[in-house]
């Protein structure tokens, strides 16, 4: 009885913690857990680039799909950005596209910056909609698709290709990698500044 009361206590102290945050502080944690996801996806393909030559074994593969996933969790965090953004209210577990674009209806609101992401992920050239092909068919069917290149001027280099159209890169998975994670960085700086300065207009 007297750990279910200090588990209530902690609890309710939790509670009113997050009662007496600033609006800037809880802003400022949800920011954090995107940045996180950037650099865990740094750290796996750092350790990706360090092994050298890039063969099948559970070393590349575990990294390569780790970084698939941190990479894609860094939109899918950036969607909680968008949330506080909004002031739209869903709870974390809620929180989708779809549901970003019914709330945002109800309130007669657009955000540019979900346009934005809802129209490169579903550009079938672009590196967002490959991405997230090649995560989706990797968590819940089968490994990265890969072509290993023995001989010419590719040689020892290996490239992916997208499960959804057939379309192989003609880069080594090191270097598209890489320019993703850069893409990456850069879309979320600029999503987040138009995202603040909508908040700071509308909510303060």
């Amino acid at each position: 009885m007297l750990l279910l009361g200090l588990t209530t206590d902690r609890t309710l102290i939790g509670y009113r913690q997050c009662e007496n945050m600033t609006e800037d502080k809880i802003i400022e944690n949800i920011q954090s857990r995107t940045d996180a996801k950037l650099r865990y996806a740094s750290v796996h393909l750092d350790e990706m680039k360090s092994k050298g030559i890039v063969g099948g074994d559970d070393f590349d593969r575990a990294h390569q799909e780790s970084f698939l996933f941190h990479i894609l969790g860094v939109k899918e965090s950036f969607l909680c950005e968008l949330n506080k953004y909004y002031k739209l209210e869903i709870s974390d577990s809620e929180i989708s596209p779809g549901n970003l674009r019914k709330a945002l209806d109800k309130v007669g609101l657009k955000s540019p910056e979900l346009a934005e992401l809802y129209n490169l992920e579903n550009n079938k050239e672009s590196w967002l909609f490959h991405a997230k092909s090649i995560r989706d068919h990797s968590t819940h069917v089968s490994s990265v698709p890969r072509h290993f290149h023995l001989g010419g001027e590719n040689h020892q280099k290996v490239f992916i290709s997208n499960p959804k159209t057939g379309k192989i890169i003609d880069r080594h998975i090191n270097d598209e990698f890489t320019d993703w994670l850069t893409k990456m960085k850069v879309l979320i700086s600029r999503l987040r500044a138009t995202g603040l300065e909508f908040h700071s207009t509308h909510w303060r």
